[in-house]
């Protein structure tokens, strides 16, 4: 973690760095894996338990994707029916404006056989699409649809041999406070990403992915370094309005990167 000295350049944050993605939304996936692309030590949270708000009869997998209830599935699919009734409806956009490149590429590269075919129903978009992106080498064991967060706080860094209430006004101002999350729900087991415990994950920075404002409680102002929020852009296009979602997560890495002109979706130069 890099603190930069002009206050108009974002703080930093180099890999292996501890990331949370709060929201296993289609963009909380898509940050979950731009992070593991770049190296970060990412943990994928569902962060609202709101699923039960919706009427389903699909497993807890399949809070992978619709979310909440004015979420983009409620916005470009449900039009005020059941995720049921809707569930073998076709894409609202084309196939293949649905997938990013990394999603694409995660999944090709955990098949021996032909790539899959693009998904065409929100069925296929969801579990071949969706839900296998978060079953790939990249994501598997990070991701956690059963667990929700009730708040996040803030949680001085202290040294390998100070206790919380030997470290006083001793820390390093210069060294910025890790997030602390407390949990609920299905608890983070050894396969996450080593930092949880007891109900509560620890992380140097939290991005959250397309989740209301109100999803949880935040002890702290929301001007703080290292805490992002990726919002919906409420775009009448369904494609449009992922990709502007997958254009804030870019720049959110860019930022934590240092690097302005980092960005994984630019077509590659042959």
């Amino acid at each position: 973690m890099n603190m930069q000295p002009d206050d108009f350049l974002p703080a930093t944050l180099d890999p292996p760095g501890t990331i949370a993605v709060i929201g296993t939304t289609p963009i909380g996936i898509e940050a979950a894996l731009y992070g593991r692309y770049l190296g970060y030590d990412v943990t994928l949270l569902a962060g609202a338990d709101v699923w039960a708000k919706r009427a389903s009869t699909k497993t807890e997998r399949h809070r992978i994707g619709p979310t909440f209830q004015n979420d983009w599935f409620a916005r470009h699919w449900l039009d005020g029916k059941t995720i049921d009734e809707r569930w073998n409806d076709p894409l609202p956009m084309l196939p293949d404006r649905s997938m990013s490149s990394l999603a694409i590429s995660a999944i090709a590269a955990q098949r021996e056989d032909a790539p899959a075919a693009l998904p065409v129903t929100m069925k296929e978009w969801i579990e071949d699409g969706l839900q296998s992106v978060v079953a790939t080498d990249l994501l598997r064991g990070r991701v956690y649809p059963g667990t929700f967060v009730d708040s996040v706080a803030l949680a001085p860094v202290l040294a390998d041999d100070e206790s919380s209430d030997e470290a006083g006004d001793d820390l390093d101002d210069d060294i910025p406070p890790d997030f602390l999350l407390s949990l609920r729900g299905k608890p983070i087991g050894d396969e996450g990403d080593g930092n949880a415990e007891a109900g509560q994950l620890r992380c140097e920075c939290v991005i959250v992915a397309d989740l209301p404002s109100d999803f949880c409680q935040l002890e702290f102002d929301l001007l703080t370094d290292y805490f992002f929020r990726v919002q919906s852009s409420d775009l009448p296009d369904a494609a449009e309005e992922l990709r502007a979602g997958w254009k804030q997560i870019a720049g959110i890495y860019a930022g934590l990167a240092g690097r302005a002109d980092l960005d994984l979706y630019r077509p590659q130069r042959v």
